[in-house]
């Protein structure tokens, strides 16, 4: 069994400040017990935590505070989070109060082609109708096979014939829409 860390020793809420020079461990390092040393930029826990304190050095990492630091010890730290800084976006503030990691680059997850907008259109699944009889909806490799690409956008000027109603006289539209009129004149 691995030996229980001492929880009384991580430092509480008063000691960890904005500034202060830390110990963490990262999240990816916590079976590991591996820690970094840096700045604290924010503290993100409330209160005193048993596992440390939740805090993001001023390189951007975030991790819980295990021990505190003094800032003769870390000199090579601080020369390390200079370098670091120049690779990782450091948060910056909007106008509201709120801060945000700033764009890495324009042209970062631009596709390499131009793609229209019918690109991410799916196309709609077929419903089943189950009570009027209706033939399954195909799945698997037949349902795959019988697909069509989403159509291309194209403009086309289709002409349809107006019809209307024999019965009342007044209602005008395709074949489709007046035959449906026409039979609520009869369902009543």
């Amino acid at each position: 069994m691995p030996p229980r860390p001492n929880f009384s020793r991580v430092p509480t809420i008063a000691q960890v400040v904005p500034g202060a020079h830390v110990s963490i461990v990262l999240k990816q390092d916590q079976p590991t017990g591996r820690t970094v040393q840096g700045m604290v930029q924010n503290v993100l826990t409330r209160g005193n935590h048993p596992r440390g304190i939740k805090v993001r050095l001023s390189d951007g990492r975030v991790g819980r505070v295990q021990t505190m630091g003094d800032i003769g010890n870390h000199s090579g730290s601080q020369s390390l989070s200079a370098v670091l800084s120049q690779s990782i976006p450091q948060p910056t503030s909007a106008p509201d109060g709120t801060s945000f990691y700033p764009a890495r680059g324009v042209d970062d997850d631009a596709p390499t082609e131009q793609l229209g907008l019918d690109a991410y259109i799916k196309p709609a699944k077929t419903k089943q109708n189950k009570k009027r009889g209706g033939a399954p909806a195909q799945t698997g490799a037949a349902a795959s096979r019988s697909r069509t690409p989403p159509p291309t956008l194209t403009t086309t000027t289709t002409t349809t014939a107006t019809t209307t109603c024999p019965v009342c006289g007044d209602f005008e539209g395709d074949e489709a829409a007046v035959s449906h009129h026409v039979s609520s004149h009869f369902d009543s």
